[in-house]
């Protein structure tokens, strides 16, 4: 779809995908996006009419990731934009936009490609139930929980704050940083599919201990670590 150029895996880039594939509140961007393309959409009527069968479209986009990230956040109340892509529904070319409101419940905004106008806006999903849904019986989350086994309630208590505070400096960038941590999420993930699912397990599972360094710090702290990252990018 979007055509970006391949780029090594680094330190701070695992460190970078990390933040957006586990620290949103459970609500990876994988599961995510995976989630965008199972909400039934209504009919709606585009402005860029396109085959869904054209593998690359981003040329025929008028509007960027951030335009269309302001346009779902506009459209939900107390909503941040976490996540996006362009993408082909009923053969127009739109944006499917992921927002997740303060009290944790995730809408998918579908935005024209073209004139920026939304198109469709989703009934809420909360926290726990995509949680129960999608992680409750899955390998991954018991890898996950099994990585803080040996901590004390009070010490998993502090985790999960320090986790929620990575969220909150992700959600302290602007709209340009946040599409940008995005596409820069984008062209990693695609190099991922050249691994087993024993290696990304494992590679997650690498992520998250490397994260450790980050979550003691404070928001500010965390929110100038992101942006340091992307400026180097």
């Amino acid at each position: 779809m979007i055509s970006i150029p391949k780029i090594k895996f680094t330190i701070p880039a695992i460190i970078a995908v990390s933040i957006l594939s586990i620290a949103l509140i459970s609500y990876s961007p994988m599961d995510v996006s995976a989630e965008l393309d199972k909400f039934s959409i209504p009919e709606i009527s585009g402005t860029i009419a396109v085959s869904d069968e054209l593998q690359n479209y981003s040329d025929y986009a008028s509007i960027s990731l951030s335009d269309a990230m302001q346009v779902a956040e506009n459209s939900v109340t107390d909503g941040k934009a976490m996540w996006g892509k362009l993408d082909v529904v009923q053969e127009f070319l739109v944006y499917k936009v992921g927002v997740l409101t303060s009290d944790n419940i995730f809408h998918m905004v579908v935005v024209d490609a073209g004139d920026a106008s939304p198109l469709y806006v989703s009934e809420g999903v909360s926290k726990d139930n995509w949680k129960q849904y999608k992680h409750s019986d899955s390998e991954s989350h018991k890898k996950w929980k099994d990585h803080y086994a040996d901590l004390t309630p009070e010490e998993r208590e502090l985790k999960k704050q320090q986790w929620s505070e990575v969220k909150d400096a992700f959600f302290a960038l602007s709209i340009d940083e946040r599409a940008k941590m995005i596409m820069h999420f984008m062209s990693m993930k695609a190099q991922w599919d050249s691994l087993s699912d024993e290696e990304i397990e494992d590679k997650k599972l690498e992520m998250k201990s490397m994260m450790e360094e980050l979550l003691p710090l404070s928001v500010e702290e965390k929110t100038q670590k992101l942006r340091e990252y992307l400026n180097s990018i």
